[in-house]
């Protein structure tokens, strides 16, 4: 065997001279106050959507689903209908938008995402369901500050579930 033919290079590391690449300002607590106060500020930057919609937050939001229930489905138990999300008409997606006011609203719907755009929120929400956004509606609650949208679910199988 041969051996080895020596170059004139020589192979050195700078990992001992690279800094870690953490955050600047993040730094290990030392009391489970300091820590619960890092988290909150972590969640709050993460609530943050950035720089392509002028630091809007994102609001708090829920999906319920909501199913037209008669007698018959109830207590005859005639009904095609099961307890299951597969028999519900409509989604229901409340939306807080607290401080906010209606006027300032943009609501844009299509068959697979919900986009409400404010002065201080922001919200891109692709749907779990396609829905026919043509018989669908929005309400504002005044009150609760909230935005209630309930979109008509469109499934390939309803014929089988209704």
């Amino acid at each position: 065997m041969g051996e080895i033919a020596v170059c004139g290079y020589d192979i050195t590391s700078n990992r001992s001279n690279v800094q870690s690449h953490q955050m600047d300002d993040k730094k290990t607590p030392r009391t489970v106050e300091e820590y619960e106060e890092q988290e909150a500020a972590e969640i709050e930057k993460l609530g943050s959507m950035g720089s392509g919609v002028e630091n809007r937050k994102t609001p708090q939001y829920s999906m319920n689903y909501q199913q037209a229930v008669t007698a018959e489905d109830v207590f005859l138990q005639m009904g095609l209908k099961t307890p299951s999300s597969a028999s519900c008409e409509n989604l229901i997606v409340s939306i807080m938008m607290p401080r906010d006011k209606k006027e300032n609203v943009e609501l844009k719907v299509d068959t697979k995402s919900v986009t409400v755009m404010s002065s201080q929120f922001f919200l891109q929400l692709p749907l779990p369901h396609e829905i026919d956004p043509d018989n669908s509606k929005a309400i504002w609650d005044s009150e609760k500050e909230t935005l209630v949208l309930t979109l008509k679910l469109e499934r390939e199988f309803d014929f089988v579930n209704f």
